[in-house]
């Protein structure tokens, strides 16, 4: 799902181009289909239109998975340019490129502290509409890590309760081989390093469990700091915990107090862009949905057993597989292929 919109000609050796009636140039790389008026991929939650008449138009699922850059005379969602725009832009091109916004983007986020059995419910109810949309309309091979990560065993859990198939397969030990734009990608965004490319499959991923899930340490210590909470404190009373080891790489962000708005946390997390399709390969990623932003409202002790030990996480596992406790990694990122950064 990577597009490269030029009002001059390009040279890419991957991609498609599309010359259009007012001269730009479209290029894409492999899986849109044209549809009328537009060029189309992508699944249910995660999809891009591009209009080609009567002028060039972008839509995407409302919150999308890639960065998009612009300048004068270019849109493009994996070639970095001066100008970036939100989850809440319009983006057009005529004869040049209109950038507008939509107005009540963001959704309004309740200040009423929700319980761990509320946070757990909005966690369930979101991964069982995300993976069974997916499923009802998905007719390709579904293919799963078979890794102890706390959020592909989280995601996993609930493919086995709805009893969605999918295959497992064994990540490899070396870095796999990579398509030209694949190698593009890794520059300016870690996700595409932990993606093996399969023609024709949908990937089921954990990406954005940390940011959408009360995980990430520096998310959480923005949440935390103006309830008075002092996270590194809390991590030091946490010895063992599975989430210790990582938290140290965040320890001396968060060693400040800050007086952060929940409002701007949201903005940050919604355009937080990880994965997203690649050529063939097709990437599910189910840990986000418009109403795990409510999460941001979790009371203090679900917040803490979340980013410490992943507990809510956790409750999801066993309620959906308990099987699968089992073979949760005893620390985060443990046992990760030794090329992933």
């Amino acid at each position: 799902m990577n597009f490269h919109c030029s009002a001059t000609k390009r040279i890419y050796d991957e991609l498609i181009c599309h010359t259009l009636t007012n001269g730009w140039h479209l290029y894409l790389d492999r899986g849109w289909k044209r549809i009328d008026n537009y060029f189309h991929k992508g699944i249910s939650t995660s999809w891009c239109k591009i209009y080609i008449e009567p002028e060039i138009k972008i839509e995407t699922n409302k919150l999308r998975d890639f960065p998009i850059f612009y300048d004068k005379e270019n849109v493009s969602n994996f070639k970095v340019l001066p100008g970036s725009a939100p989850v809440d832009c319009v983006i057009k091109i005529s004869n040049h490129v209109d950038i507008s916004y939509q107005e009540n983007f963001y959704p309004r986020i309740t200040y009423e502290r929700q319980t761990f059995k509320e946070c757990q419910d909005l966690l369930y109810d979101a991964l069982i509409e995300n993976i069974g949309t997916f499923t009802s309309a998905n007719n390709k091979k579904v293919l799963i890590p078979n890794q102890g990560g706390m959020d592909t065993l989280t995601v996993r859990s609930v493919f086995d309760f709805l009893g969605s198939p999918y295959e497992l397969f064994d990540m490899p030990s070396s870095a796999p081989k990579r398509s030209t734009l694949n190698r593009n990608l890794i520059k300016n965004n870690w996700g595409f390093e932990q993606i093996q490319e399969t023609d024709g499959a949908v990937i089921v991923t954990g990406f954005y469990g940390d940011e959408w899930i009360l995980r990430n340490p520096y998310y959480v210590h923005c949440i935390l700091s103006p309830r008075g909470i002092d996270i590194c404190a809390e991590f030091d009373k946490s010895a063992n915990c599975y989430m210790k080891e990582y938290f140290e790489n965040y320890r001396a962000k968060c060693s400040s107090a800050v007086n952060f708005e929940v409002e701007e946390l949201l903005k940050i997390i919604c355009n937080d862009f990880q994965i997203w399709h690649l050529h063939d390969t097709t990437i599910f990623s189910p840990l986000k949905h418009i109403s795990l932003l409510t999460l941001l409202s979790a009371d203090t002790d679900t917040v803490l057993g979340q980013v410490t030990n992943a507990e809510l996480s956790k409750s999801i596992i066993e309620k959906c597989n308990s099987k699968l406790l089992d073979r949760i990694d005893l620390v985060k990122n443990h046992n990760d292929p030794i090329y992933f950064t």
